[in-house]
């Protein structure tokens, strides 16, 4: 059990409009709002090549984020992707706020020419590249469908480990310890706050549907079912461009779904969350890295008033 913690927020630019100026108003607003509620990393996740930080956006979101850790996501699989790492890097004065989190990327997000990129390779790659090119700036290594690998690089390159939290977290906690020993462990946690159970399961369906079906075990689940992941109807649902629509919510999909986001995400009144976070910490997690399911204002200070509970 780790006896410090440190909270988060996860900011998906891909939620924020179609324009580059209202992504980045609201990425703006997004770290304002980390820093009301007092966490230590603003974690800008970018799945799609399109919602990166352009190379001003990320000077202008550091120049407001003087208190925060900005933690910049990229996948290691796009093309291009140690070009796109090297450059804001380097036209940014000073690493002292900035971190990298390096991940596989999900197929979801990946074009025919990435999915065929030898995965391991590229993270490895990507991992020695910029240890090399910028020595001790810190780095996160997303764990998902590689922890064994993604931890044998976190103890070698002074790494931290980024899980996802899931029905295989304290199997994969464990195994992190097993290689790496003691040293932070980072998880990622998509959460709701609200004592409204007329709504909260199907707020969580409606808008969380997309991240549960990108999950390898459940595609594997859905195949059961008689869901094809690639036909168009369901490939828009993983993509998030079009929400989970109520005919399916209340067939065996919604099953599924509602069975999957026990493990996936945490949701309830403050207090049942608040127990979440201490059960978390308790396995060795260390940095908890909230993911809104609604996007507000409200839900960023609810997980931040919560993680204070526990300092």
């Amino acid at each position: 059990m780790s006896d410090r913690i440190f909270g988060g927020k996860a900011t998906k630019r891909s939620r924020y409009g179609a324009t580059s100026r209202d992504r980045l108003v609201r990425t703006l607003r997004s770290a304002e709002m980390c820093r009301k509620g007092n966490l230590k990393y603003h974690v800008i996740d970018s799945e799609w090549k399109w919602a990166y930080l352009a190379t001003y956006e990320a000077h202008k979101l550091l120049s407001c984020s003087k208190d925060l850790v900005t933690v910049i996501t990229f996948s290691t699989r796009h093309l291009n992707s140690l070009r796109l790492m090297r450059r804001t890097v380097s036209e940014i004065a000073s690493t002292d706020n900035l971190a990298l989190n390096l991940v596989l990327g999900n197929k979801a997000y990946l074009n025919p020419a990435e999915c065929r990129r030898p995965a391991i390779r590229t993270l490895i790659d990507s991992v020695k590249f910029m240890r090399r090119r910028f020595g001790e700036i810190t780095m996160f290594i997303g764990t998902e469908g590689v922890t064994e690998e993604a931890a044998h690089l976190a103890a070698e390159y002074d790494l931290t480990p980024f899980v996802l939290l899931d029905k295989y977290l304290q199997r994969d906690l464990s195994l992190i310890k097993d290689i790496c020993g003691v040293r932070d462990v980072a998880v990622y946690i998509p959460f709701l706050v609200s004592s409204n159970y007329a709504r909260l399961l199907r707020d969580v369906l409606y808008r969380l549907s997309g991240y549960m079906l990108r999950r390898r075990w459940v595609q594997s689940e859905l195949k059961k079912i008689g869901f094809d992941p690639t036909m168009s109807m369901m490939r828009a649902i993983i993509q998030e461009k079009k929400p989970l629509p109520i005919e399916l919510m209340r067939s065996k999909l919604g099953s599924l779904l509602k069975t999957a986001s026990e493990s996936l995400a945490l949701y309830g009144h403050e207090q049942l969350v608040l127990e979440r976070l201490k059960s978390l910490q308790k396995l060795g997690a260390s940095i908890f890295i909230g993911l809104p399911i609604k996007e507000n204002d409200e839900q960023i200070l609810s997980f931040a008033k919560c993680l204070n509970s526990i300092y």
